[in-house]
């Protein structure tokens, strides 16, 4: 049987981000992971066990993405932002594929943040999904691993670049939050406290 029209996967794939309770069940079950290349290359690329025990990329994205729903659901999320955010949780390391090295015995992915960003501008496009969901997406798979560039607390500064941009992009800070916790808990056992905190915390300060 020939593999479905790309709107019918997009479309597919916004009711998953929208409705399903447990979208990692929802994709497999639908044929997605497999109907979409840039998710099935999740599938051959490893982690270094150290930072993520629970296995290759596709295993961490779905575990991301369900938590995501869950989250999102516990906070009566409407169905556009839950969209949002469970893709958000799904793509945020869409990038890896290609940019994951074995480099002095570690496995790392440099710039996979930035390369993800324009694989889901170009995957949207291609799955004839909406602007207005397109660059919000793409802002946040883009800006995920912002705090792992700051030491400590980030700046007021920082923190207020960074929110400029996602909502420059029709996104927010919250959403960020969200997929960078998602990313976090879907470690497993290395997982840490959440990230996103101090950033959020700042901003309220900042008003």
């Amino acid at each position: 049987m020939s593999p479905p029209p790309d709107a019918a996967i997009g479309a597919a794939l916004l009711r998953v981000a929208a409705e399903a309770s447990v979208p990692s069940v929802a994709l497999r079950d639908a044929g997605l992971i497999d109907a979409v290349p840039e998710l099935a290359a999740l599938a051959a690329t490893p982690q270094d066990p150290q930072w993520h025990p629970e296995g290759d990329v596709l295993v961490h994205s779905l575990g991301a993405a369900d938590l995501a729903a869950r989250l999102a659901d516990e906070l009566g999320t409407a169905p556009e932002r839950r969209r949002l955010l469970v893709l958000g949780a799904l793509l945020h390391d869409v990038g890896k594929p290609a940019t994951t090295r074995e480099r002095e015995g570690r496995i790392t992915s440099l710039g996979h943040a930035e390369h993800g960003g324009a694989l889901v501008r170009e995957l949207g496009a291609r799955l004839t999904w909406p602007e207005s969901l397109i660059e919000p997406l793409a802002a946040l798979v883009e800006t995920h691993m912002a705090h792992v560039s700051v030491q400590g607390e980030p700046s007021r500064r920082a923190v207020r670049r960074l929110r400029t941009r996602l909502e420059a992009a029709g996104t927010t800070l919250a959403d960020w939050a969200v997929v960078v916790r998602c990313d976090g808990d879907a470690r497993g056992a290395t997982a840490r406290p959440d990230a996103s905190l101090p950033w959020l915390r700042i901003a309220a300060e900042l008003g």
